[in-house]
């Protein structure tokens, strides 16, 4: 049998395009950093991006970059720890430290990086790790590293300190990472971080917290964990520089020692190139716009708020949720599939998430900086035009 045919087979993505409901890799023609972006040659409203704070698209974030640019050329050159190693880089590592309360930091070239060197790097043969069951993707696929190195692996109940206590139960006195995204990308459900904390305490287990999709939004910026009142009690801390930080990249915050060790020891950090001088000049310079409002409330939060109340009075199903991502369950794939297609028909793009790890099919809505009220009221009238289209019978308020 060819390797390949696997890829023949007819898949999901097959069905959807049979149906004429394809959601995914649609054409951008432009930034969708003002909340209008061109896709496939039609203008939209962009309900999907993870430009939380709407910075990729402004003037002092893109100057930063070009400056950056021009300075050092498009490239980092090589691994840091070889010809790789920028100013830039150590700079904005300084800065992320300072902001998030941690000794140190370390950069990568990309957040998923980030999380898969840090856990398979971390945790060896006589370890385990306890990872919840919707974390994402790099923080499970480093589970799976560590586990071909002889690490123990268990998953936990999503977002339930109980059944984390259960997991740690299991093997006494060994040494454990727990690893957790603090908002999680598909629901915005937010962990239980102060109840993790503890358990994590009472165990001498270690944890992980992603703040990705914290990081810009929540705690006067910094996340999560500080609005859990948890500052200083995760040791370790990673962040995506593709959400409020409007660039690429990513970093592990923790003490000085152990991000010595990760810069020595971790092999996604040692064998990929440095991140380029535009992204990381992109995501520094918005760090500092973050840090430069951190008391205002975002934007995105408020115009989150409003739509999701808007929503559910119209009889969506709408999930529980924190911060800018609203999630609208639907009953079937096809439901949901559909649903996008003629929300995008109608000027909105929503993002389709297929069902994982016990969740249902959703439409994941976003909420960015730039979603103005008057950008808000266009959305509703539209949810409100196609609301029986869009909304099984069943779910009609009487």
């Amino acid at each position: 049998m060819d390797l390949l045919d696997k890829c023949r087979v007819v898949g999901a993505a097959d069905d959807a395009r049979a149906l004429g409901l394809y959601p995914y890799y649609p054409g951008s023609q432009g930034p969708a950093g003002r909340g209008q972006v061109l896709l496939d040659g039609a203008e939209v409203c962009m309900l999907g991006s993870s430009d939380y704070r709407a910075l990729s698209s402004n003037p002092q974030i893109v100057a930063a970059a070009q400056d950056a640019l021009a300075l050092y050329g498009t490239s980092a050159t090589g691994p840091r720890h070889q010809s790789g190693n920028l100013e830039l880089h150590e700079e904005l590592e300084a800065d992320l430290a300072g902001f998030f309360g941690f000794e140190a930091a370390l950069v990568f070239s990309t957040g998923y990086m980030a999380n898969l060197g840090v856990v398979s790097c971390l945790v060896g043969r006589d370890d385990m790790i306890v990872v919840d069951e919707r974390a994402h993707a790099s923080l499970v696929d480093g589970a799976r590293l560590a586990s071909a190195n002889g690490a123990g692996v268990l998953s936990y109940q999503h977002c339930s300190p109980d059944a984390l206590s259960e997991a740690l139960a299991t093997a006494p006195g060994r040494p454990a990472l727990v690893v957790t995204d603090a908002l999680f990308a598909d629901s915005g459900r937010a962990a239980p971080v102060a109840q993790l904390v503890e358990v994590c305490a009472r165990f001498g287990a270690t944890l992980l917290v992603d703040e990705s999709h914290g990081v810009g939004l929540l705690g006067r910026g910094r996340g999560l964990v500080h609005q859990s009142g948890m500052a200083g009690q995760v040791p370790l801390m990673t962040v995506s520089f593709g959400t409020s930080l409007a660039s690429q990249g990513g970093a592990v915050l923790s003490d000085a020692r152990t991000i010595d060790y990760l810069r020595h020891h971790c092999r996604p950090q040692l064998y990929s190139a440095g991140l380029s001088p535009a992204e990381t000049a992109a995501a520094h310079a918005s760090l500092r716009e973050i840090r430069r409002h951190a008391e205002r409330v975002p934007d995105a939060l408020a115009a989150a708020e409003r739509l999701r109340a808007a929503l559910e009075v119209m009889g969506f199903d709408v999930e529980e949720s924190l911060g800018p991502i609203i999630p609208v369950r639907f009953a079937s794939e096809q439901a949901m599939l559909s649903a996008q297609r003629l929300l995008l028909d109608h000027g909105i793009y929503a993002n389709a998430v297929l069902a994982t790890a016990g969740a249902g099919h959703r439409l994941r809505i976003v909420c960015t900086d730039a979603h103005t009220p008057e950008a808000l009221d266009a959305v509703i009238a539209v949810f409100g035009q196609l609301r029986e289209a869009l909304i099984p019978p069943r779910r009609q308020p009487a």
